[in-house]
């Protein structure tokens, strides 16, 4: 399994917030650019953390109406895997990106530690190291690259509901049903 480490769609600014020392407050802002909403999360350096995390994610992401239930889920998985790998090996707190963007919802997760994630076969008896061959089967995206002293993991969960209002295209062997209410 190949890492990918495209450039960020969008700069992650890491300041004095992520590292030892920092607040443990989860939510440090939102913020609407050019039309795409994101929101920021802080991470404490505790394992309950994660918890928190995705669902802080997927209350933004919600409001966003990008997602389908199922693509939620997988979302949630997402996150707990990518904040749980950042507290177990680095020990301080981290921050959280989520961003609605043309494609879906995409989640950045910055923390102090430069070494970058590593995809490697887990120990058939072991109890860890699934976490990113789960977030490489669910997400349509994935990779890290260096942000100063540290590095952001991300990932893209693809969009699959259509807006309202909107038909989508149908596989040319189905038919296009049109269901219409007595008036």
């Amino acid at each position: 399994m190949a890492l990918t480490m495209p450039p960020p769609r969008h700069s992650v600014s890491v300041g004095p917030s992520v590292g030892r020392g920092a607040a443990s407050s989860l939510c440090v802002g939102a913020a609407a650019e050019g039309g795409a909403s994101a929101a920021l999360f802080r991470v404490p350096a505790d394992l309950g953390s994660a918890h928190r995390a995705r669902k802080s994610v997927v209350q933004a992401a919600r409001r966003w109406r990008l997602l389908s239930d199922t693509a939620i889920g997988d979302l949630e998985l997402c996150v707990g895997e990518i904040v749980a790998n950042a507290v177990e090996h680095t020990g301080s707190t981290s921050e959280i990106r989520v961003s609605a963007t043309a494609s879906g919802v995409r989640v950045e997760v910055v923390d102090d530690d430069p070494q970058l994630p590593m995809s490697a076969v887990p120990d058939a008896d072991g109890e860890s190291g699934r976490g990113l061959l789960l977030v490489d089967a669910l997400a349509s995206g994935w990779g890290a690259f260096p942000v100063g002293a540290g590095k952001a993991v991300w990932f893209e969960i693809a969009a699959d509901v259509a807006p309202a209002g909107c038909v989508g295209r149908l596989p040319q062997d189905h038919e296009a049903v049109e269901h219409r209410t007595a008036a």
